[in-house]
């Protein structure tokens, strides 16, 4: 088992901003990364590697309440996800109680059947479940019904859960950190170093464009963003992808 602690990361409290670029120059396969961001609060980061030798790193985040922790999204593959465990136990050593998935890609759920095997409880948007199922990927064993509709918020332990709409994906939900002020976005929101939209197929951009900007007007007191993709930042990720959207409507 390959894992590494990431020390020296570069991250200001004031603006937010976090680098993932020592981590790519790093990166060997099926490692997977933690890296505390604020007291209780980590970022989980795993690759893809695709076929030409290119690594694409993928955002998670773990959460500690009280004695336990709350995973958001799972590493991106079974085995990484396997790793994603190994390294919490020996890093942190508290307890994973449940977990959330934010939409049905390989990138944020792939690794559903490893938690549920560990008796880990996995949650997700109902539609998450639907998609996932008709895909035959790994499927989360509970949804948060209340969800289904546009615009629902619900508690998740200290967490709220809310579904803004469909944007990079129809299903994707959101997370925020009320007393940290940490917006967890997902794929929804795109790094600074994004320069497109990406995928969106299975998408609707139109909504993605509304709700980016009520997500501008909705958190203007957040202090960190954290993408699915990418670094960390502020509320000038949401300002960029709505930027990227804009493009891409043209």
């Amino acid at each position: 088992m390959i894992f590494k602690r990431i020390l020296g990361v570069l991250f200001f409290v004031v603006c937010g901003v976090f680098t993932q670029s020592s981590l790519a120059n790093i990166h060997a396969e099926n490692e997977v990364f933690i890296t505390k961001i604020d007291e209780g609060v980590w970022l989980h980061t795993s690759f893809y590697v695709y076929p030409n030798g290119t690594t694409f790193p993928s955002n998670g985040l773990i959460v500690r309440e009280g004695q336990s922790l709350t995973l958001i999204d799972t590493a991106w593959g079974e085995l990484q996800t396997q790793q994603l465990l190994s390294v919490i136990n020996t890093e942190i050593n508290l307890p994973i109680t449940k977990a959330l998935v934010t939409h049905a890609h390989a990138d944020r759920a792939s690794g559903v059947d490893v938690l549920e095997a560990r008796g880990i409880k996995v949650y997700s948007h109902p539609l998450t479940q639907q998609l996932t199922i008709e895909q035959g990927t790994a499927v989360p064993n509970n949804v948060i019904a209340e969800l289904a509709t546009v615009g629902a918020q619900v508690k998740f332990g200290s967490l709220n859960v809310f579904f803004p709409g469909p944007g990079h994906a129809m299903d994707n939900i959101m997370v925020w950190l009320p007393d940290k002020r940490i917006l967890y976005a997902g794929c929804a929101v795109r790094a600074l170093q994004s320069n497109s939209v990406g995928n969106i197929a299975h998408g609707d951009i139109h909504s993605w464009l509304k709700i980016t900007q009520q997500l501008k007007n909705d958190y203007q007191k957040l202090r960190i963003v954290v993408p699915g993709h990418g670094e960390i930042g502020g509320v000038d990720l949401l300002s960029h992808t709505e930027k990227l959207i804009l493009n891409q409507l043209k």
